[in-house]
């Protein structure tokens, strides 16, 4: 299958020194492109509601197909592989390494509904050393957060740090916070700290940064936000070269703008039993130009 039409959201960026601002899409080349897929959640079992989990891996061979027609820097998954089982990461990973382009991944909270013995080897499973983990291509900086960090089911039940996280749910919710659910996550405060330290790098370096978490930070009516989802935006709001934050787990997807930063939601692929979202991004100097696959949609003005 071939995708022949593809929609486009162009995200203007203000300018960083004395970078250009991009007149329109394609007038060059973009100085950085790469593929986004965002909660493939796959299991095998039967359809709940509007997800279709078995769907997952055809989709994603799909994607992976069209993908591999492109030439990408990489390709980031914004969380949630899996929906649940260890075992299931086999046949999705086995998948993604049909893709020509790197795969950078972004861990979920779905990522860990597995056995509690099997926490701990999801990161191994999935290649990743830390959870959290920035990289570069020239001008620009991608800084993966970890949102799965202080929450009630990345460790397992007996664990210090899990009662540790469900305290903290309990006085969020006692806050009456919507976001208040045992479904998201937070950074703890050395990652804010490590965070603090990239943006503050990537600036003194002369980068554009796309942070890319599995949580939303925006918009507050959102309730699958993180739980210290406003920190992180007060840090965003600080450093003006932050060009967009890219997330998954609300499938339903959103956009939004604060400050001089774009809040880009992609929409889940486990939805619908045919439907299958994912992206390309190319990066300019003075713009982002999302180009969406099947449902992911245009989410603001039509350039």
């Amino acid at each position: 299958m071939s995708f022949s039409r593809r929609r486009f959201l162009t995200l203007s960026l203000p300018a960083l020194g004395a970078a250009p601002i991009m007149a329109a899409p394609g007038s060059q080349s973009p100085q950085l492109r790469f593929g986004v897929i965002a909660d493939p959640q796959y299991a095998d079992v039967p359809p709940a509601g509007t997800r279709h989990y078995r769907e997952s891996l055809g989709k994603l061979e799909t994607c992976i197909t069209e993908l591999n027609r492109h030439d990408l820097a990489f390709v980031i998954t914004l969380g949630d592989l899996i929906d649940r089982d260890f075992a299931s990461f086999d046949p999705v990973l086995e998948r993604y390494a049909r893709l020509k382009a790197p795969h950078r991944i972004v861990l979920g909270n779905h990522d860990f509904d597995v056995a509690d013995a099997d926490k701990p080897r999801v990161l191994e499973k999935t290649g990743l050393a830390s959870a959290h983990y920035s990289f570069s291509h020239g001008a620009w900086r991608i800084v993966v957060i970890d949102g799965t960090e202080i929450s009630t089911y990345l460790h397992p039940a007996d664990d210090p740090r899990t009662a540790v996280a469900k305290e903290r749910l309990s006085r969020l919710a006692g806050t009456g916070a919507n976001n208040a659910k045992e479904w998201n996550g937070a950074l703890g405060n050395n990652q804010l700290q490590w965070l603090e330290g990239e943006l503050v790098s990537a600036k003194a370096a002369g980068q554009r940064v796309i942070v890319c978490g599995h949580f939303p930070v925006l918009p507050e009516e959102d309730s699958h936000r993180l739980w210290n989802s406003g920190e992180v935006v007060a840090m965003i709001d600080r450093h003006p070269h932050v060009a967009a934050f890219f997330n998954g787990h609300n499938h339903k997807g959103n956009h939004t703008h604060a400050g001089q930063c774009h809040y880009v939601n992609f929409k889940g692929m486990v939805e619908t039993a045919t439907g299958n979202p994912f992206a390309i991004v190319d990066c300019h100097p003075g713009q982002l130009t999302i180009s969406g696959f099947g449902p992911e949609p245009t989410r603001g003005k039509l350039d």
